[in-house]
């Protein structure tokens, strides 16, 4: 049976292979204004943008069933699983029990689940590196050993200029998020050792929250390794962010990706998530 990589939608990955391994998707759904949007690639993302900013409902987001993971788990016995952070979704603890599940039918698979207790390029990252050292013929259990040292050289971190969606849901409190949006402040946050996002700073102006980003990266322990940027229509802010990362480490690999539904419902349009190595 293939190896098979498996992420739910905040991975932001669209692609049906990763280095030659096999990759599913398994999309989180959002109700906005009344209606049903699956996190699929083939989401109208501008449709769907234009009414979660103009709805005056409150939207919400649910995680995969475990029937969603069953499905996605079919065909291989060795599963390599990658979930947005426990701290904000149901999504691992539904592809947890899953794994059992169908582990009881198929003794002799093999699962990992992994709660990247993070979200967007920090799992496209952690999932690169599987399909990486599955490519080199790792084993299962090599694979297991170094994705889990791997994880604790990535961090992530985000600029985001609307808070609204954060309020609304708990994330963070109303009033900071009403007052970021009077004053036009870009919020700088992490998500911290627990999978919580969590608030560094605030930035004036788009090319300050860069510069910003950049610093707190640099401070959280990055010294030029990889980089993965995801943007909520953002590409030209992206592209900056990259030049910014490039003048300062030339010899680092910077890539840049488009925010699926789910990571664009809390980033919201402009936003920008940075997953990169660190020391």
């Amino acid at each position: 049976m293939p190896i098979k990589i498996i992420t739910d939608s905040t991975a932001n990955i669209t692609a049906d292979q990763i280095d030659g391994i096999d990759h599913v998707t398994v999309p989180l759904s959002l109700h906005v204004d009344g209606k049903l949007w699956m996190d699929t690639p083939d989401i109208d993302l501008d449709k769907f943008l234009h009414t979660l900013k103009h709805t005056k409902n409150k939207s919400t987001s649910a995680c995969p069933n475990v029937n969603d993971w069953l499905k996605a788990f079919e065909g291989s016995d060795e599963i390599f699983v990658i979930t947005l952070t426990s701290a904000l979704s149901g999504s691992y603890n539904s592809a947890t029990q899953a794994a059992k599940m169908y582990h009881e039918k198929n003794p002799k698979a093999k699962i990992l689940v992994f709660d990247s207790r993070s979200a967007g390029p920090q799992l496209r990252l952690l999932a690169e590196k599987i399909a990486s050292l599955a490519s080199a013929g790792k084993s299962f259990e090599d694979i297991v050993k170094e994705t889990e040292e791997y994880q604790h050289k990535l961090d992530l971190m985000f600029a985001l200029q609307d808070l609204t969606n954060l309020g609304n849901n708990g994330r963070i409190t109303p009033a900071v998020a009403k007052i970021a949006g009077l004053l036009k402040l870009f919020v700088i946050g992490t998500a911290n050792n627990k999978g919580e996002f969590e608030l560094l700073g605030k930035a004036r102006g788009a090319k300050k929250a860069r510069r910003k980003l950049l610093d707190e990266m640099v401070k959280a322990g990055y010294r030029g390794g990889r980089v993965q940027i995801d943007h909520v229509q953002n590409e030209g802010s992206a592209l900056s962010m990259k030049e910014i990362i490039l003048a300062n480490f030339p010899d680092a690999k910077v890539t840049l990706g488009e925010c699926g539904a789910l990571c664009s419902f809390y980033a919201e349009e402009g936003g920008l998530m940075v997953g990169f190595e660190k020391e």
